[in-house]
């Protein structure tokens, strides 16, 4: 982790707001880790960034991603023809599907925009991009919807960073940790399902 201050320092004192645009941008970290980052004293002493400007850059930041996600995936789901039932994107699959079974069209982007405000690993811009991506869900209502979800997003973690503002250190490690354990549930989660299914094809 030191290695990792430091080379912000070394990198960043002068321009922080272009360190937490690139960390918004960035799959898993988005607003979650930019936010806390940006508004932490202990790293940037002075030059930490306000709230408001903090708000706006890691906000901006996620959502610029978003389009160049959703048309990439569009184009290879378009050129492969087993892209969308590869094992990286299945799980991504069953979540399009509760976008798209959505009885409206403005429920379907209700819950897009809900999938991306909630502020928890595996959730976010780049998760609503790739559902995007998977579905014919209309591309401009759908980066409507991913903004809204994402500066709703960064305005929950903006809002505990600057109520907690003396412990913003643990709320930036507290979200690195929780992120690392989800990743590592979601391993095991997908190892043990790949068991089961390699068990039930031997049973039968």
């Amino acid at each position: 982790m030191d290695w990792f201050i430091n080379f912000l320092q070394d990198n960043f004192s002068s321009c922080v707001w272009l360190a937490i645009l690139l960390v918004a941008m960035m799959p898993t970290l988005e607003s979650k880790i930019a936010i806390p980052l940006a508004m932490n004293s202990a790293i940037w002493a002075d030059n930490c960034l306000s709230p408001i400007s903090t708000f706006f850059i890691a906000a901006i930041g996620s959502i610029v991603p978003s389009i160049f996600i959703i048309l990439i995936i569009r184009k290879l789901k378009s050129k492969t023809t087993g892209f969308i039932t590869s094992k990286f994107f299945q799980k991504y699959s069953s979540k399009s599907q509760k976008v798209i079974l959505q009885s409206s069209d403005l429920k379907k982007y209700i819950t897009l925009a809900c999938f991306v405000a909630v502020p928890l690993p595996l959730t976010g811009v780049w998760t609503g991009s790739l559902i995007t991506g998977l579905t014919n869900l209309n591309i401009k209502y759908s980066l409507i919807a991913i903004s809204i979800g994402a500066f709703i997003s960064a305005a929950v973690v903006t809002l505990l960073c600057t109520v907690f503002s003396n412990s913003i250190s643990y709320i930036l490690m507290i979200s690195i940790l929780l992120i690392i354990l989800f990743l590592f549930a979601d391993l095991i989660i997908g190892y043990l399902k790949d068991i089961k299914v390699k068990h039930r094809r031997k049973k039968y």
